[in-house]
């Protein structure tokens, strides 16, 4: 019976101990007339940082402690919120369905992180929409066949007309302005497409490519997504820091010609890449398994170097649509209708990512 207790007691006191190392976190809210006050009620003081991302409109919310753990999260109708587990700590973005001016102050004792959103004043007049620039790039083309398929299939081809389709939804829309680093079989080298991009400050870069099996693996198959790696982007910065042309198309005000004006703005263009391209590309795996379901084999979500993922300022992906030496997968490649599947998958994600509703 001692015995017996003095465990319980030993587990309680363990639990408890336990309990006062994790740092929880509770969100609650509360609508005032001119503002709505989100307050993050922490169990103990924690260094934190709030700050804000457009296209989409967001508000992050970094909590550093790697004990952080979420209880509860209340939050008002019209704001939706995701969560992420870092090495650091936990990442809490919100996404009102409007922008507001926002007040960020912590309080002690218990600590709170205070967060006030003020609606911004509006106008009478309605203001214009402004057509978000996305560039779409057919991987290959011209002298560059890129991958040859089964019974002659080639990759410039099908990742051309899969190009072509995702302009015709786009501009039929209405709300983009498409353009295309090649729009026949041409050969566009790869530093250009991304200068492309770079050049017509773009919001986003997609790059369409199939994909071609080692010999080792004949049968290879499935649809993958890469974005940029740090290690790339890193290397990048460090050849921008040496190219005034790149620099002066990213700095147009003259302030190029600083190199810690330079530093400061790549290292900014450079972040939105490297986060943003991998936001956009998780919207695109949803999209491609809901739309094509198993017509596809998903094979995740990669970090890689290409040249054509290196566009500072501007989310990036290339996808490789299917394995062109396969078969099974090569038919599928070279029918309209999957092709035009395949483009819809990437429309519906564009429109995702920009949080607007399909016309």
């Amino acid at each position: 019976m001692f015995l017996r207790s003095f465990l319980t007691f030993s587990l309680f006191l363990l639990f408890v101990s336990f309990s006062f190392s994790l740092t929880f976190v509770k969100v609650r809210y509360g609508v005032h007339k001119e503002k709505i006050r989100l307050v993050f009620d922490l169990s103990k003081k924690t260094k934190y940082r709030v700050f804000l991302l457009k296209r989409p409109y967001r508000i992050v919310v970094d909590i550093f402690d790697k004990k952080a753990k979420l209880k509860k999260i209340s939050l008002p109708k019209g704001i939706k919120y995701r969560t992420g587990r870092h090495k650091w700590g936990r990442r809490i973005v919100l996404q009102p369905y409007r922008e507001y001016d926002v007040k960020v102050f912590s309080l002690n004792r218990p600590f709170r992180i205070v967060v006030d959103l003020y609606k911004i004043k509006t106008f009478k007049f309605k203001p214009k929409f402004t057509k978000k620039i996305v560039v779409i790039d057919p991987g290959h083309g011209g002298k560059d066949p890129g991958a040859i398929g089964w019974r002659g299939l080639k990759e410039k081809w099908v990742n051309l007309r899969i190009a072509r389709y995702l302009a015709y939804y786009l501009r039929k829309d209405g709300r983009f302005k498409v353009i295309m680093t090649r729009r026949g079989d041409y050969f566009v080298p790869l530093g250009k497409r991304a200068e492309i991009a770079i050049r017509n400050k773009a919001h986003l870069f997609i790059s369409i490519h199939a994909d071609a099996a080692p010999k080792k693996n004949p049968r290879a198959r499935g649809t993958q997504i890469f974005a940029l790696s740090p290690k790339s982007a890193e290397r990048k910065k460090r050849e921008i820091m040496r190219n005034m042309y790149i620099a002066k198309l990213l700095i147009n005000d003259g302030g190029y010609r600083y190199r810690s004006t330079r530093i400061i703005l790549t290292d900014l263009a450079f972040k939105i890449t490297l986060e943003e391209s991998v936001e956009f590309a998780k919207i695109l795996a949803r999209e491609l398994k809901a739309n094509l379901k198993r017509k596809v084999y998903f094979k995740g979500i990669k970090r890689a170097g290409f040249a054509v993922l290196k566009t500072p300022g501007t989310p990036s992906v290339l996808i490789e649509v299917g394995f062109i030496t396969n078969p099974y997968e090569a038919k599928r490649l070279s029918s309209s209708k999957f092709q035009r599947m395949v483009a819809y998958s990437i429309y519906r994600a564009i429109l995702r990512y920009f949080n607007l509703k399909p016309r």
